[in-house]
């Protein structure tokens, strides 16, 4: 019975479309909503209720007819649905054209394809860090065992010093001379290479920079000789522990932007501080307050004045970043040469992070990782005052 009243519905059903399409293609008036209404109604009455098969295919279509607009109008023409809200349109308010629906998806339009060698370039920065964490972690032990004099060290800072001395004057003195290049009028005969830089600018970059180090090593005088006792009750293995916990942490929040030249300001509020602590825990196991003193200049050098010095090299010769990362590689391997096992995990962790997570994140981030846009996003205005606002309120970052 069951089959029965189905295939009387399916039959039904296909002969009223029929019916609908011959009296369209004959020319016949087509009749009012109203009157179309009227005559389902009286077919439901008169077909035996609501369990007839010609009630429930009639039901149907009217349903669909309540649901589907008309495609033609009283012209004859088909009206198009726009996705606009000025305009009066035959169609519901929640209704989407099955076929305009999908026309505007697309997929990763705002995911930034990342070239391999420039990932590459941009992990140096880390690679240098390390590099410089195992040079201190190096001259650390050098002095603690005795390997490296304490003249020694000072001889070391003495030149860092030096090196830093040279490269902030030569910086400050370029800066006044394109200072001074830019307030000259932009005219045919005054346009020209920077003017050489005065000697007063020499001699007066220089004081400033000395006496900054002035004040650095009358701090470092004062307070050698109680770094000794400052850990005398913790341990070693405390104090391992501490060194361990805050270089790492000095390593993982370092700012690489600044380092990359991304940006101009160096914020080293969170991992200098680490860095500072852990020198000063390592300083404080050495007896000698010439050679604590020493150290902790040495890791002033390393994790203070050495970001800028790489931050203006990045930012004006790529050669030379390229020169100092190898370099800063090689001194690290040599230092742990004596150690073999350390020579290794360092070699394996270098290269790791310079050629091996790249090429991971570069291949992840093309093929793993989608990204579907289309009409039902929010909508974000353009070229517009509205988009203007947005872009300052956040919105469109």
């Amino acid at each position: 019975m069951q089959r029965y009243s189905s295939s009387t519905e399916s039959l039904d059903s296909s002969q009223l479309v029929e019916r609908s399409r011959q009296r369209r293609a004959s020319g016949s008036p087509h009749r009012s909503t109203d009157e179309e209404d009227s005559q389902l109604e009286n077919d439901r009455s008169g077909s035996g209720g609501a369990g007839s098969p010609e009630y429930s295919a009639r039901g149907h279509l009217y349903d669909l007819h309540q649901r589907v607009p008309s495609k033609s109008n009283s012209s004859g023409s088909t009206p198009l649905w726009r996705k606009v809200l000025y305009e009066r349109q035959p169609f519901e308010d929640n209704y989407v054209d099955p076929h305009q629906f999908l026309e505007e998806l697309s997929q990763n339009k705002d995911i930034k394809d990342y070239q391999y060698s420039n990932v590459v370039i941009n992990t140096l920065a880390i690679t240098q860090e390390i590099s410089v964490v195992v040079l201190f972690c190096h001259a650390f032990m050098g002095v603690f065992t005795g390997s490296i004099g304490k003249y020694t060290l000072v001889g070391i800072d003495v030149l860092c010093l030096v090196a830093a001395l040279i490269c902030y004057v030569i910086y400050q003195c370029h800066q006044d001379a394109q200072g001074d290049l830019d307030e000259r009028p932009a005219s045919p005969s005054t346009r020209g290479p920077p003017p050489p830089p005065q000697p007063s600018r020499w001699l007066l970059h220089s004081w400033v920079f000395g006496r900054q180090v002035l004040s650095l090593v009358t701090m470092l005088s004062l307070l050698s000789p109680i770094l000794s006792t400052l850990t005398v009750t913790y341990s070693d293995d405390t104090i391992v522990a501490l060194s361990v916990l805050t270089m790492s942490l000095h390593v993982l929040l370092t700012d690489y932007s600044y380092l990359n030249a991304y940006t101009q300001r160096f914020d080293p509020n969170v991992s200098v501080n680490m860095a500072i602590c852990c020198v000063t825990l390592m300083a404080s196991r050495i007896s000698s307050p010439l050679a604590s003193g020493a150290l902790i200049c040495f890791g002033i050098v390393c994790f203070s004045l050495s970001p800028i010095v790489r931050h203006l090299i990045k930012q004006n010769s790529f050669t030379v970043h390229v020169a100092i990362t190898f370099g800063l590689v090689g001194l690290a391997v040599g230092c742990l040469t004596p150690i073999p096992i350390l020579a290794t995990i360092f070699m394996v962790t270098v290269l790791m992070i310079t050629f091996g997570i790249p090429w991971l994140f570069v291949r992840m981030h093309s093929s793993v990782k989608t990204q579907i846009n289309g009409p039902w996003d929010e909508a974000k205005p353009t070229n517009s005052a509205a988009a203007a606002e947005w872009a300052n309120s956040g919105f469109l970052a």
